[in-house]
């Protein structure tokens, strides 16, 4: 079997888009070219790829198969033309990056602005989704590096420990709350939640918090990001959860006040997931000791959970809402 580029590069395309029409506009060239492509390669391997349905285009499983090697060809592809186009003006090295919204906004930027200060030469991609997704994307070496939480399945992944942070709850100034000094889960769940996106470790904290109460949270509106959980908030749709970090920022508005989340899974461990260390570019390999460097010492697979990271940049709260 002989397969060319362009075809793989628009077989990707079209998994990821669910639509040749689609796939045929993101990659500028005419939607009866993109299905000749597909045609030919379902002719090659002897096999259909896609299957129609009311939504757009479903995967069989040869192209489950196919797009897991087509994502590691185009990707080692990309990452020699990035470094030999670099080499042409004396920069080297790209990291892929995929990472939950909440290390993105507290950790990774002081961490990536100690690491490329050391590192002039090394570019950062960096894009942002949930855990599941994340762990997917290292897996199919659609990105080097992953930063989520939970316990998701990480078969041939290498897991690191990376940081911590806290859960609060945030609500609205005047609240029948507001005035505690801690509160727990149970005290929320006769609120309106203002809840994040469906797939997040936060949800999954949230739903399993729920089910512990044999009590079903009243997600009164989902959305994605920490600020526009505070900025609902501020409008008085509800109370939310969200990092202390976030809430430091929110709180001194004083439209809204930060209390302790009294949980025992307040307190969330981020974890790092990449492939093979020894199979790793160089610049992932640097990165990914910077960002972890105990365990680069120990062999094997690294799984270590709760209390595992380093501590975040900021103080647990005290007691008191005006310590935020």
């Amino acid at each position: 079997m002989r397969f060319d580029l362009l075809s793989l590069k628009l077989f990707v395309a079209v998994c990821e888009e669910r639509s040749i029409a689609r796939a045929a506009d993101r990659e500028h060239i005419a939607a009866s070219a993109v299905s000749k492509r597909i045609s030919d390669l379902e002719g090659l391997l002897k096999a259909p790829l896609f299957r129609r349905v009311p939504k757009g285009l479903e995967l069989t499983p040869s192209a489950h198969a196919l797009l897991r090697h087509a994502r590691v060809l185009m990707g080692d592809i990309a990452q020699m033309e990035s470094e030999l186009a670099d080499h042409a003006k004396g920069v080297c090295g790209q990291v892929r990056i995929h990472a939950s919204m909440a290390t993105i906004v507290q950790h990774l930027p002081r961490d990536l602005r100690d690491f490329l200060s050391a590192h002039e030469a090394i570019r950062i991609e960096l894009k942002e989704g949930t855990s599941r997704e994340i762990v997917q994307a290292v897996a199919e070496n659609a990105s080097d590096i992953g930063f989520f939480g939970g316990c998701w399945p990480t078969p041939g992944l290498r897991v690191l420990p990376y940081r911590s942070d806290n859960l609060v709850t945030i609500m609205p100034v005047g609240h029948p709350l507001s005035d505690r000094t801690s509160v727990k889960f149970a005290d929320l769940v006769d609120y309106d939640l203002v809840g994040p996106r469906e797939g997040s470790f936060l949800e999954s904290l949230i739903v399993r918090a729920g089910v512990d109460l044999n009590r079903v949270p009243k997600l009164r509106i989902r959305v994605n990001g920490f600020d526009t959980v505070c900025s609902m908030i501020e409008a008085e749709l509800g109370v939310g959860l969200v990092p202390e970090y976030c809430a430091k920022r929110f709180a001194v508005s004083g439209r809204v006040v930060a209390i302790p989340l009294d949980e025992h899974w307040a307190t969330r461990h981020w974890k790092i997931c990449v492939r093979d260390t020894d199979s790793l570019p160089r610049p992932v390999r640097l990165l990914v000791e910077h960002l972890s460097p105990e365990p680069k010492k120990q062999g094997g697979r690294v799984i270590q959970m709760a209390g595992a990271g380093r501590q975040g940049p900021f103080p647990a709260l005290r007691p008191s809402r005006r310590s935020i």
